[in-house]
């Protein structure tokens, strides 16, 4: 099979097998194939772009091998194939509608053929209840809404002795409302999967007080886990030592920051922001996070797109206006007939079924496209932006960056310097600590045993630690030099502008001194160039870069793949203050970034997205989580956004005209009402049926 290898560190192997190599089944096999290997933790495939992560045993080289093995043996004729819970939920939800929709036709079609014209009328009038129970409770509490109106025309036609047509009516609501459960079990069942996140590994902590890391499989209730800036937290627990401020929105769906400490309560997936804390394991985490996500994501008002919201409101306001219609043509015809079909035949049950159901499937094919929107409101935002702003490291640019080049002061040794960099980079999983860390092991340097202190980590800044005695500095030039007060050698501005123009630094000081420069080479993602000019396309007036490498480096990336504004140097809540600023001044903004210090202007965009190979902290913030690292699912997610808001423009305005067509017609005796019925019931079927139809093409690309 043929892959190439995107990610290779210590522990981690990411091949990727390119989009269509695999089916959902196909992933699961081959994944099942790789967790047979010795020495293999965990394995995660996605079938969307062919990606396949190993997890290893640290320093088990024996088992990358194996496994790149395996990966070799395989024949893309022959893959090993094996069926998900998630797929098997499907597939029970496709068997259980169609039964469902097949039982109540040939229970309608026996009843009708083998009782009784007395008995087919009990029969209506029992099943009627129901329907008019909810109508009058709907009065009862003061609203006037669909089920009013449709309780009313059941019993105006009963009272006419109508009872066939009544029938008719019930029976076509409840086809509605079983298409209306399938989709949003479908829907459901899709987001599961995607929203689901576990830890792969821990950092486990022993009865002498020291870390070590461990399989998150092997983590039992009282454990101790040693939890840090930017992780997320893998269980429910209660914080023993430390505290930290912890962001909840993936549990609370609310932003504000919560302080936590020694006897406070902390939630599988939320993400510490800052601090470093000891949590004792009080459960581990299970489905029910993801159920109470799912429930947030289909019911919370909050996340419903306002057009959705604006539909189901104008549906319910248009309700008064079909009884004034009946009594109106009652009073101006004496024509009871005519004036129930006023009743029979109204705007608010089609928009009010067919706009939610286009949203749930608009998110629903997001996610099969490895998408997850956390929202319909997110969705209108994508289609509504102008301006899209773009972190540079891990989003623009590949997430596995390089160490191209290590420039020493004073004679230090390279090697050395790099030793020590890998020994507290490898606590935080930024993009550039994984590329410092995978140097090191290249080189054949071993830092896992390195005798340090306590590793502060100031966000997006750098990390403090004692190292022998030594006080070690790592992290930007604003961390050494600006908040460190670190004195910057003459010319060495110039000299990194020469050795490593378009490389991202990490600066090391070591007891108040500047000792080593690591230069990462970031390439830019392949697909950079032809994501913006698409988005261009697509109505996005302006394309920003923010990051907070040198003015050189932007400038040159910027040019490269046809960015419109760039900003250097930036640091993180001047980030945030820059999208403030966008939206200020009127715009409707995209954020896309990757990092712990993206998180306050993911936060303050529109709409917010992370990709796949973001940090625990983006993606809990991020409102749009992309599964896979492409880009050019950005110019997925706005096509399928600007494609649902014309798929519910549509669908309002034919649902205006084919319903005012069937009233006049009814009002005129062109129509009986019972004709004007059917077709109004069978019309909003068909056109909440077409709302489940994918937006874009099975193959379309970006």
């Amino acid at each position: 099979m043929l892959y190439t290898i995107k990610q290779d560190i210590p522990g981690r192997l990411r091949l990727r097998c390119g989009g269509g190599a695999m089916n959902a089944a196909e992933a699961n096999g081959i994944a099942e194939e790789l967790r047979a290997v010795d020495g293999v933790l965990e394995v995660q495939t996605r079938p969307v772009n062919g990606s396949v992560l190993v997890v290893y045993q640290p320093g088990c080289e024996t088992a990358r091998e194996k496994a790149i093995a395996v990966m070799d043996g395989l024949s893309v004729l022959n893959l090993p194939s094996v069926e998900s819970d998630t797929e098997l939920d499907g597939n029970r939800e496709n068997s259980r509608f169609v039964r469902k929709l097949l039982v109540m036709t040939a229970a309608r079609a026996a009843r009708r053929l083998l009782l009784p014209m007395p008995v087919q009328i009990v029969w209506t009038v029992l099943e009627s209840i129901g329907f008019i129970a909810r109508g009058v409770s709907a009065l009862v509490r003061g609203q006037m809404t669909v089920e009013v109106l449709d309780a009313t025309a059941i019993t105006a036609a009963m009272l006419q002795g109508d009872f066939r047509s009544a029938s008719s009516v019930m029976f076509l609501l409840k086809i509605s409302e079983t298409l209306e459960e399938h989709v949003n079990a479908r829907t459901r069942i899709a987001l599961q999967e995607s929203l689901l996140v576990r830890a792969e590994t821990v950092w486990g902590v022993d009865s002498d007080g020291e870390d070590f890391e461990m399989r998150m499989e092997d983590v039992r209730v009282g454990q101790l886990l040693r939890i840090r800036t930017g992780s997320s937290v893998p269980v429910d627990g209660t914080v023993v030592e430390g505290e930290g401020e912890f962001n909840e929105a993936s549990m609370t769906g609310e932003s504000a920051l919560v302080h936590k400490h020694a006897g406070s309560t902390v939630f599988a997936g939320t993400v510490i922001e800052d601090g470093n804390l000891i949590v004792r394991t009080d459960a581990l985490p299970g489905a029910s996070r993801i159920d109470h996500i799912v429930r947030m994501v289909e019911e919370s008002q909050e996340l419903k797109a306002g057009v959705q919201s604006r539909a189901e409101h104008l549906a319910d306001r248009l309700v008064p206006f079909s009884f004034l219609g009946f009594f109106a043509v009652l009073a101006l015809t004496r024509n009871i007939a005519k004036a129930t079909s006023v009743l029979m035949v109204d705007y608010s049950c089609a928009i009010k079924l067919s706009t939610p159901v286009a949203v749930m499937s608009a998110m629903r094919e997001a996610s099969n496209r490895g998408i997850v929107v956390k929202g319909g409101k997110y969705l209108e935002a994508l289609a509504d932006a102008e301006v899209v702003v773009f972190d540079k490291t891990g989003t623009l640019t590949e997430a596995s960056p390089a160490v191209g080049k290590i420039i020493v002061m004073d004679g230090e040794d390279e090697e050395e310097m790099l030793r020590l960099a890998a020994c507290l980079e490898e606590h935080y999983p930024h993009s550039l600590a994984r590329a410092v860390v995978k140097c090191a092991k290249e080189h054949g340097l071993h830092h896992e045993d390195e005798n340090h202190g306590e590793v502060d980590y100031i966000v997006a800044h750098g990390i403090a630690s004692n190292i022998d005695d030594k006080q070690v500095l790592l992290g930007s030039a604003h961390f050494i030099f600006e908040d460190n007060k670190i004195a910057r050698p003459r010319g060495l501005v110039r000299r990194l502008e020469k050795e490593a123009p378009t490389a991202s630094t990490v600066f090391m000081a070591i007891d108040g001194k500047l000792r080593a420069v690591l230069c990462v080479s970031d390439p830019v993602r392949p697909s950079a160039a032809a994501t913006i000019a698409r988005l261009h396309e697509l109505g996005i007036k302006k394309t920003v870069m923010l990051t907070g490498d040198s003015e050189i480096c932007a400038r040159t990336i910027a040019n490269e793949i046809g960015i419109d504004e760039y900003h250097a140097q930036v640091l993180p809540e001047d980030k945030a203050g820059y999208v403030e600023d966008l939206k200020a001044a009127g715009h409707r903004v995209i954020m896309v970034g990757d990092g712990i210090n993206d998180s306050p202007a993911l936060a303050a965009a529109d709409v917010s997205v992370a990709l796949n190979d973001a940090s625990d902290i983006a993606r809990a913030v991020a409102d749009v989580a992309v599964q896979n690292a492409h880009l050019d699912s950005l110019v997925h997610m706005r096509r399928i956004a600007s494609a649902l808001m014309a798929r519910i423009n549509g669908d309002y305005r034919f649902i205006v005209g084919f319903n005012t067509a069937l009233i006049v017609l009814g009002v005129a005796g062109v129509l009986a009402p019972m004709t004007g019925a059917y077709l109004h019931n069978i019309s909003t079927v068909a056109i909440t049926a077409a709302s489940t139809m994918p937006l874009l093409p099975e193959d379309s690309r970006a």
